[in-house]
């Protein structure tokens, strides 16, 4: 189908947004619409791909990754927490946006509410198991480890051996 051009009323906010919006390959006004519009239509079609919904979550967390590595970067910090639960968040994401697959046989909705469950449980407990791991070695590495280490249960144990 040829391209056609399309008259766009957008009101003084949308447009203040489109305008000031970074979009990646995209320079003015109507490569950020078409940009957008592809974007979404990945979004609706790849639901069903767990590999585009994982490339979605991805992009969905990567601004907030990138303001977490600035600040850290500006304060001197590191959680290994933060990057351990923000490593976790797009593959838990993609999981359960692609897990029921198109339109279920009602036959089949049994097993693919098992499949959910088992496979959100997986990932949960990875990262429960990840988290206690962390918990056990008094959450060095992390903004507060005292206040981490107090609310997981364990005992703080401080680098004079004094606990």
């Amino acid at each position: 189908m040829p391209k056609q051009t399309v008259t766009l009323r957008l009101d003084e906010d949308d447009l203040t947004f489109l305008s000031q919006v970074e979009i990646s390959g995209a320079a003015n006004l109507s490569e950020k619409i078409r940009t957008l519009i592809n974007e979404a239509r990945a979004q609706r079609e790849g639901m069903e791909d767990p590999a585009a919904a994982h490339d979605f979550a991805r992009r969905l967390f990567a601004r907030v990754d990138r303001q977490v590595h600035a600040s850290e970067m500006e304060q001197g910090l590191r959680s290994e927490l933060v990057h351990r639960v923000m490593g976790w968040l797009p593959d838990i994401t993609a999981f359960a946006l692609s897990a029921c697959r198109g339109k279920a046989n009602p036959k089949d909705a049994r097993a693919s509410l098992e499949r959910l469950e088992t496979g959100l449980a997986e990932r949960s407990f990875s990262l429960s198991e990840s988290i206690r791991q962390l918990g056990q070695g008094g959450f060095r590495g992390c903004y507060r480890p005292d206040a981490l280490a107090s609310r997981a249960g364990f005992e703080v144990k401080s680098d004079t051996g004094e606990g």
